[in-house]
């Protein structure tokens, strides 16, 4: 349950938000996940052969993202494991657990507002040509992400969505 929510609000395109404006292929584009685009980052940082300035900024934004994204990586430990130590407990209380979760949710939509503003930051102090090879890389990016094949999870026959929510096994209601 918490871990299908936590895994899902993982699911943030800080960095492919902040360089890249608005694209056509939205869904994918909020499916790819900060840590893996500050992976893929270095990759990106030698095309753009960056001035001295330029290089100090990028090393300074990309030393704050790890760093956030570290101390996101330990909180969502340890919410996990109290998660699962509540789980296992007498006396659980869902409501309880779901409001740590909703807390997580929207400490992580505020860290990625903070991703999101630090790269575009970056990229206001990136001249033309070097905004374009942004604007290629994540393109490419999301075209890889749209073209990925989707694998169904281990429970696609369970009746489960991929939000984790069950289908409701009654007929559709016209309108609906």
């Amino acid at each position: 349950m918490s871990s299908v929510f936590i895994l899902k609000s993982l699911r943030a395109g800080a960095l492919g938000l902040a360089l890249l404006g608005s694209v056509a292929h939205a869904t994918p584009l909020m499916d790819m996940r900060s840590d893996d685009l500050i992976m893929m980052a270095a990759e990106l940082k030698k095309a753009l052969q960056l001035n001295a300035n330029q290089q100090t900024l990028w090393q300074q934004t990309e030393s704050r993202s790890k760093t956030l994204l570290r101390e996101r990586q330990v909180r969502r430990e340890r919410l996990q494991a109290t998660t699962r130590q509540s789980l296992d407990g007498k006396d659980v209380e869902l409501r309880e657990l779901s409001s740590a979760i909703d807390s997580e949710a929207a400490t992580a939509a505020a860290e990625d507002k903070q991703l999101r503003e630090w790269w575009l930051q970056l990229n206001d102090a990136l001249d033309d040509s070097q905004r374009r090879a942004v604007a290629t890389f994540l393109s490419e990016q999301l075209q890889r992400q749209a073209d990925a094949p989707r694998t169904p999870g281990p429970k696609a026959d369970s009746g489960e969505h991929r939000s984790g929510h069950h289908r409701d096994s009654r007929p559709a209601r016209p309108g609906s």
